[in-house]
């Protein structure tokens, strides 16, 4: 994504701040250290405060164009980014049931035995393969369905649809015997309104209920599939066009879940994790 992209003033701000691990210091910001004190000692020589900026300015302009340090800012960027996403998945699974939690592990489990039996991933690199980043797009929302009906159980848990229904029958009886000119039957005809519109959200609660159910199924028959397939014939090149179909019937999912943001929340909000599977799939080559 266009936020993810480093620009030059970014390297240049990454050796900056930069902090070298020194023994027995622990991490030590030292361009920042040497620029203090060059700034110290042109308290005594006002010399040293031309000397420090030439030389910080040396410094920074060459160490931001290195390539190896900006390769180093980007695998730092990276593995911030992956323990970042590690507590964020912590956080959605543990607000998960227990079933919901093994219902994920199951297809987590079920994804990397996929790209187990497809063979070896290139360089070891499982982020930057096609085939796991296809998985990764089916565990990711497979997750925020997870989640969300989650959030739902939660919601018709907290009120009772029968209740409901009586109240707006005994509301509408109500109303039909006071003067519809009084105070008292617009007060009432306000409560049906709001009580109406209640019955209405649950109605619409259990329906996105139903479509996650089915779409959570849909794509767990879809890894079952893969995986037997991929038992059948290895050929990783058979394995991706399989998995860029599958994708693409679920692009109706995808659209159902931008159009009902308010189901989804902050997790819309953000940007697919580097990699799901990648753990599951290191477990299974330790096998």
């Amino acid at each position: 994504m266009a936020k993810d992209l480093l620009g030059y003033w970014d390297y240049v701000k990454a050796a900056f701040h930069w902090k070298v691990d020194i023994p027995w210091l622990g991490k030590m910001p030292l361009n920042k250290v040497m620029l203090a004190g060059l700034v110290i000692l042109g308290f005594i020589n006002p010399g040293f405060w031309l000397l420090g900026a030439a030389a910080e300015a040396g410094f920074l302009l060459l160490v931001a164009g290195n390539d190896r340090f900006q390769n180093l800012v980007k695998a730092t960027r990276l593995q911030a980014s992956a323990e970042n996403w590690a507590e964020r998945q912590a956080a959605m699974l543990t607000a998960l049931d227990g079933r919901s939690q093994e219902r994920y592990r199951r297809l987590l489990e079920t994804g990397a035995a996929v790209l187990h039996s497809s063979g070896p991933l290139a360089g070891k690199d499982t982020a930057g393969d096609l085939r796991a980043g296809s998985l990764n797009q089916l565990h990711w929302m497979f997750l925020k369905l997870l989640v969300s009906q989650g959030r739902i159980r939660d919601i018709l848990a907290q009120t009772s649809k029968q209740d409901l229904e009586r109240e707006i029958d005994d509301l509408t009886q109500r109303l039909a015997r006071e003067d519809p000119a009084s105070a008292v039957a617009r007060s009432v005809q306000g409560t049906l309104d709001i009580q109406k519109r209640r019955l209405g959200n649950i109605l619409q609660a259990e329906s996105s209920l139903q479509v996650i159910e089915a779409e959570l199924d849909r794509i767990e028959k879809h890894v079952t599939l893969l995986r037997e397939e991929a038992l059948v014939t290895s050929d990783p090149a058979q394995l991706s066009d399989r998995l860029d179909g599958v994708m693409e019937s679920l692009q109706g999912t995808s659209k159902w879940m931008a159009e009902n943001n308010e189901l989804f929340g902050s997790l819309e909000e953000v940007g697919m994790p580097p990699t799901l599977i990648d753990r599951a799939l290191r477990d299974k080559e330790q096998e």
